[in-house]
C-alpha cells in the first residue's frame, strides 16, 4: 500500500473509525511514559530511521540531553543533521547547557528570546512522510522517562496541511531565533548569576523530612533480622548496596532490638562520627549516650559506643570492657573480616568476634563476593539476612539515576585496543585525547567534574595522570601501593574540586564513600561483573546538586564484555537471544538509560556471539560460590534462585537435573545414590516443574504432598484466589501432565514413566507408585526443593493471572503445553506452526534472520512492516487450499493465531525460545511461487497480519536492528 494511501488509513483509524485496518507507524498515538513505552523510547524509534529533524523545546537539562547523546553521534557518523530551537524562558536553562549543545557537530542550535515560549514539539523527516510529537515533554531526563507526559504523535506527508502548519512555524520560530555561540552563553551566565534563579534539578531523591523512616527496602530488611532472631540466631548479615541507606537500616535494628549496650565496629575514624550522626537522628537520647572509641577518644562507659577495629581488638582494650559488655554488636563494612594486620594469623576482626559474647552480632557489607578467597559469610554463621542489591536498589529509586554509555575505545590503523595492548598504546597521545573527546562530548552533571577513572595496570595509571596533567586535568593515581590516609586525602581532594580525576586500577571497588563522583570512566576489560557492578556504584549515592552520573565505558576487543549487558540482567540467564536484547534495547528502570553507540554495541554482539555461556568453568564457579555463600552445603536449586548466579533453566538445560549437577563438583559419597527411576523422575521434575511458566502443576503437586489428596472445587477456589489463569481445559492438561499420559513415548521413558496422580471423579491424589517413591526422605527433599524453586522462579519472571505474558520467552514444548494440546508434540512437526486438532489456536513461531543451515529449503522473508504489521510466510508446497493455510487465511478475528518471534541469527544461532507477541490476524493471503534451494519451484502463502498489541518499542527495537 502506497505511504498515502497507509497514512489516510491511519488517520481514519485515529480519528473515525478504529476498526479500520491501519499501520501503527501511521495512526495518531498518545504518548505518556505509561504501560511500559516511554516518550524517549519513541524519540529513539524515530532518531534511527530520520533523515534530518527539529526540536523546538523550551527547556533542556543535562539529564535529558545525554539520553540522546550516543544516537546523535550515531546520526552524525552517518552525515544526518538537525535543528532544535530552545529559549531562556523563566532561566530555566543552566548556562551549562548550552555549552553542551555546542557540543553537538550535527546539531544546529538557535536561541528564541520570547516571553511565555512553552513549545515542546520534536519533528522527523522520514523521506515519503513526517511524523512529529507535540504535547508536554520537554527535553528532560524525567519528562522523557517517567513523569505522566501527554504527547500526540501524529504523521502526514509534505503536502498534508497540518505537516505545512508545524513546518512553517517551526521556520518561523527558527528565522525568529538567534544562534548559540560562545559570547551568547558569556553574556546569558552572567545575567543568570545576578538573578540567581533557584538551581532546578530534579530533587525529588532528596529526603528533606524532618522524621526518617525505614524506605521500602529497610523495612522488610528489619523484618527479616527480627524473623533471623527469633529463629535463634546470634549472628546475621545484610547485603545491601552502597547509597541504600544501610547505616540508617543498622540504627532502625538497633532501635528495633532495644540493648542495653552497644558496640558498632569500623576500621576508620572518619566513617565513626559520621555513624554516630546517623544513629542520633534514629536512637535520640542524650550526647552522653554517644562515645568514641578510637586513637583519638575512649569513651568506655557510653550506651552506644562507636570503635575503630585496631582499638576494640586490642587485648587490653577488650579485658578492660569484658567480654559480656555489650548486647548488640554491629560490624560496618563486614567484608573486611578476614584482612590480616601484617603477618598475624588472627585478624583484628576475628580477635575481638571470638572475644565478645553479645546476644546478637551484625555484618553489613554492600561487597560480600571477595576476590582475595575470603568467605565473609562464614564468620556470620552464613545467615544472610536480607539483601539488597544494587539493581533491587535502581529498581527502588534509592541511587541516582545513572546514564551508561558505551563507546568504541580507541582505533589506529584498524586495531582497537583489546586484552593485550601494550602500554605505549594505552596511554599514547592519540588514546588520551580521544578518551577526553568523549568524556568531553558526554559530560558530567553539575558545575564542576568529579570523576573516577578504572585502568587495568599501575603503569597505565601513573602514565595517564601525567599526561592528563599536561591536558589541565588535575588528576592522582591511587594503588594497592597507597596508604590508607593517602586514599583518604585523594577522596577529600576530588570532594572539594581540588582534583578532577582519581585514576585507580580497582582500588576504589569498595568501601568507599564519594557522593560527588558525577562520571566514571572505564577503560579496562569488564572481568566480572560483580566487579562492574561495584565500579558504577562508585557514584551512585545521591548529593543534592547531582542530577544524575555518567558512566562512560571504553569498549576495545575485550574477550568479556558481554558481562556488561548480564550485569543489568536479574535473571542471570544465559539466554543469548536475550543478551542481545539487552545490548540493542536495554531495559533499566527510573530515569536511568543504557546507550552503547553504534560500533561498539557491534563489538559486543560479536562477543556474545563467541562467548561460551555453558562452559564447564562458568557453572563450576557458580556452584562454589553458592556453595560458600550457603554455609559449605550441597546447594539445591531454590539456592540458585535465591542467591546463585546462574538461572535455573541454564542448569537445567545444561546438566537435565539437579543431581547430575551436584556430581560434578561434588564426590560420589556426599550426594545421593538414586536409583535409576529417581533419576529419571529428578529430570521431569526439572524440566516438568522447576522451570515450568505454568504454575498449576506446581502448585496442585504441592498441594497434594501436604494434603493427600484435593478436588476439582477446591483447586478451583484456590486458583481464583491466587489469581490464577485458567479455563475449562487446563485441570485436563494439568492432570495429563502430571499421570504422565501427555508424554510421548520417548518422551515418558526419558521421565520414568512414573504416574505421579491419580484424578478420579474431581479428586485427585498421588498414586500409590509415587507415595512409595516418596517414602525416601531424602528423594522427597529433592521433589520438594523442585517446586519450591519452581514456584519462585516462575513469580520472579513471569505473570501467572495470564496464559502467556506478552514481551516473555516460551520454547516450542512450553506453548504446546500451555495450549492444552491432548499429546506432545515434537519440534520437527510443529515447525513454524501447527494447528490444534480442533482448530482452536494455531501457534506460530518465526525466525526474523535464517541461519544458513535453516531447516526449511525456502529462505522465506519473514519479518516486520512496523509495530504491529508482519510479513509472514507458509511452509512450503502449500496453497489457499491447504487445509491449514486456508484456516489461516480465513482468520480475520483475533485469538486462534498465537504470535511467538526470534530473532536468531549468528550472534543467537542457539537460542530456543521465542518472544510472545500476543494474537494475531490475517489481512490478506496472497499465493507465491518461488525457487527452494535445489532451484524448484515451490508454492507457498504470503500472509500480512496484523498484531492485537504493537510490539513494544524496546523490543521492536531488539528483533528488528
Amino acid at each position: 500500500m502506497a505511504t498515502k494511501e497507509e497514512l489516510r488509513a491511519g488517520a481514519e483509524f485515529g480519528f473515525i473509525d478504529d476498526g479500520v485496518e491501519a499501520q501503527e507507524r501511521y495512526q495518531p498515538m498518545l504518548l505518556t511514559n505509561q504501560g511500559g513505552d516511554t516518550v524517549l523510547d519513541h524519540l529513539y524509534d524515530e532518531l534511527q530511521t530520520t533523515q534530518g529533524f527539529t526540536f523546538a523545546v523550551a527547556f533542556v537539562t543535562e539529564g535529558g540531553l545525554i539520553d540522546i547523546k550516543s544516537t546523535l553521534n550515531d546520526l552524525a557518523n552517518r552525515g544526518i543533521r538537525g535543528r532544535l530551537i530552545t529559549s531562556n524562558y523563566l532561566d530555566f536553562n543552566q548556562p551549562k547547557v548550552f555549552k553542551e549543545l555546542l557540543k553537538l557537530p550535527n546539531v544546529d542550535v538557535r536561541i528564541i528570546n520570547e516571553n511565555g515560549f512553552h513549545t515542546k514539539a520534536y519533528s522527523f523527516n522520514h523521506g515519503d512522510y513526517t511524523s512529529v510529537i507535540i504535547g508536554s515533554a520537554n527535553l528532560t531526563q524525567t519528562a522523557l522517562k517517567k513523569n505522566f507526559e501527554w504527547n500526540l504523535r501524529v504523521t502526514s506527508t509534505d503536502q498534508g496541511d497540518i505537516t505545512k502548519q508545524i513546518q512553517e512555524r517551526l521556520d518561523d520560530l527558527w528565522d525568529q531565533s538567534v544562534p548559540l555561540t560562545e559570547k551568547w552563553i558569556a553574556d546569558y551566565s552572567e545575567h543568570y548569576q545576578e538573578r540567581k534563579p533557584e538551581f532546578r534539578i530534579d530533587r525529588s531523591f532528596v529526603d528533606n523530612s524532618a522524621e526518617i523512616t525505614p524506605n521500602k527496602m529497610q523495612e522488610p530488611a528489619l523484618e527479616a533480622l527480627a524473623d533471623l532472631r527469633q529463629r535463634g540466631a546470634r549472628k546475621g548479615l545484610v547485603v545491601s548496596a552502597t547509597g541504600t541507606g544501610k547505616t540508617y537500616l543498622a540504627a532502625f535494628d538497633v532501635k528495633q532490638f532495644n540493648p542495653d549496650r552497644m558496640l558498632f565496629v569500623v576500621h576508620r575514624e572518619q566513617i565513626l562520627k559520621k555513624s554516630i550522626e546517623s544513629f542520633k537522628k534514629i536512637l535520640g537520647g542524650s550526647d552522653s549516650d554517644y562515645g568514641l572509641l578510637s586513637g583519638t577518644q575512649k569513651n568506655y562507659d557510653a550506651k552506644y559506643l562507636f570503635a575503630t577495629v585496631n582499638m576494640v581488638s586490642r587485648p587490653d582494650i577488650m579485658e578492660k570492657l569484658g567480654s559480656d559488655r555489650f548486647d548488640y554488636i554491629l560490624i560496618d563494612e563486614a567484608h573486611r573480616v578476614g584482612h590480616n594486620q601484617d603477618s598475624d594469623r588472627e585478624t583484628m576482626y576475628q580477635r575481638f568476634m571470638n572475644y565478645f559474647k553479645p546476644e546478637f552480632m551484625l555484618g553489613m557489607t554492600a561487597t560480600p563476593e571477595r576476590t582475595d578467597g575470603v568467605n565473609v559469610y562464614e564468620y556470620f554463621d552464613y545467615n544472610v539476612a536480607y539483601e539488597i542489591s544494587l539493581l533491587d536498589a535502581l529498581d527502588s529509586e534509592l541511587l541516582a539515576p545513572f546514564h551508561y554509555i558505551g563507546v568504541t575505545d580507541f582505533e589506529k590503523d584498524g586495531e582497537i585496543i583489546d586484552d593485550t595492548t601494550e602500554l605505549r598504546r594505552l596511554v599514547s597521545d592519540e588514546r588520551v585525547n580521544y578518551l577526553l573527546e568523549k568524556t568531553n562530548y558526554y559530560g558530567y552533571s553539575g558545575p564542576k567534574l568529579h570523576g573516577l577513572i578504572f585502568v587495568s595496570r599501575i603503569d597505565e595509571g601513573e602514565t595517564l595522570v601525567k599526561a592528563l596533567a599536561t591536558r589541565g586535568f588535575a588528576a592522582r593515581f591511587i594503588s594497592g601501593k597507597n596508604s590508607v590516609e593517602e586514599r583518604e586525602r585523594a577522596v577529600a581532594d576530588l570532594e572539594d574540586g581540588t582534583l578532577s580525576y582519581i585514576v585507580t586500577v580497582d582500588v576504589f571497588n569498595e568501601g568507599v564513600d564519594i557522593p560527588k563522583v558525577n562520571q566514571i570512566v572505564m577503560m579496562r576489560p569488564t572481568v566480572s561483573s560483580i566487579i562492574f557492578l561495584q565500579q558504577l556504584g562508585r557514584g551512585l549515592r545521591k548529593i543534592d546538586g547531582k542530577e544524575y552520573v555518567t558512566i562512560i565505558d571504553f569498549i576495545g576487543n575485550y574477550s568479556n564484555n558481554y558481562m556488561i549487558p548480564m550485569a543489568f540482567d536479574k535473571s542471570r540467564s544465559s539466554n543469548k537471544e536475550r543478551i542481545r536484547k539487552n545490548i540493542i534495547s536495554p531495559a533499566v528502570t527510573g530515569v536511568s538509560t543504557i546507550n552503547f553507540e553504534q560500533v561498539a554495541r557491534q563489538q559486543i554482539l560479536r562477543a556474545v556471539g563467541d562467548a561460551k555461556l555453558d562452559s564447564a568453568a562458568r557453572f563450576k564457579d557458580a556452584y562454589n560460590t553458592l556453595k560458600q555463600k550457603i554455609g559449605n552445603k550441597i546447594p539445591m536449586l531454590v539456592d540458585f534462585v535465591r542467591m546463585g548466579s546462574v538461572a535455573i533453566e541454564d542448569v537445567v538445560d545444561k546438566y537435565k537435573n539437579l543431581l547430575a549437577y551436584q556430581l560434578k563438583f561434588e564426590t560420589l559419597d556426599a550426594v545421593p545414590n538414586f536409583d535409576s527411576q529417581k533419576v529419571k523422575l529428578l529430570s521431569y521434575l526439572s524440566k516438568e516443574i522447576a522451570v515450568s511458566k505454568r504454575i498449576l502443576e506446581i502448585d496442585i503437586l504441592g498441594w497434594l504432598i501436604e494434603f493427600g489428596q484435593i478436588s476439582d472445587t477446591e483447586i478451583k477456589l484456590r486458583f481464583d484466589d491466587a489469581q490464577y489463569f485458567y479455563d475449562v481445559e487446563t485441570l485436563d492438561s494439568v492432570e495429563r501432565i502430571l499421570n504422565m499420559s501427555y508424554f510421548m513415548k520417548g518422551t515418558a521413558e526419558k521421565y520414568g514413566d512414573l504416574p505421579l496422580i491419580d484424578r478420579t471423579n474431581g479428586v485427585w491424589q498421588l498414586t500409590d507408585e509415587f507415595k512409595k517413591v516418596l517414602s525416601d526422605n531424602t528423594f522427597k527433599m529433592y521433589v520438594s526443593d523442585a517446586i519450591t524453586a519452581g514456584r519462585l522462579n516462575l513469580l520472579q519472571n513471569f505473570d501467572p493471572s495470564v496464559r502467556f505474558q506478552i514481551g516473555q520467552k516460551y520454547l516450542r514444548t512450553d506453548v504446546i503445553k500451555m495450549l492444552d494440546w491432548d499429546k506432545e508434540q515434537t519440534g520437527q512437526n510443529v515447525g513454524g506452526y501447527m494447528k490444534r486438532p480442533d482448530d482452536k489456536f494455531l501457534p506460530a513461531f518465526i525466525t526474523l534472520d535464517k541461519t544458513d543451515n535453516y531447516v526449511n529449503l525456502v529462505a522465506y522473508e519473514d519479518g516486520f512492516i512496523n509495530r504491529d504489521t508482519m510479513v509472514w510466510f507458509s511452509k512450503n508446497q502449500r496453497t489457499l487450499k491447504s487445509p491449514t493455510e486456508k484456516l489461516i487465511s480465513e482468520s480475520n478475528e483475533f485469538g486462534f493465531i498465537q504470535m511467538f518471534v526470534k530473532k536468531s541469527g549468528v550472534v543467537a544461532a542457539d537460542g530456543k525460545d521465542f518472544y510472545y507477541l500476543g494474537s494475531a490476524k490475517v489481512l490478506s493471503a496472497e499465493q507465491e511461487t518461488k525457487r527452494d534451494a535445489k532451484d524448484k519451484e515451490t508454492t507457498l502463502i504470503k500472509f500480512e497480519i496484523r498484531l492485537e498489541h504493537p510490539v513494544n518499542q524496546s523490543l521492536y527495537r531488539a528483533l528488528t536492528e
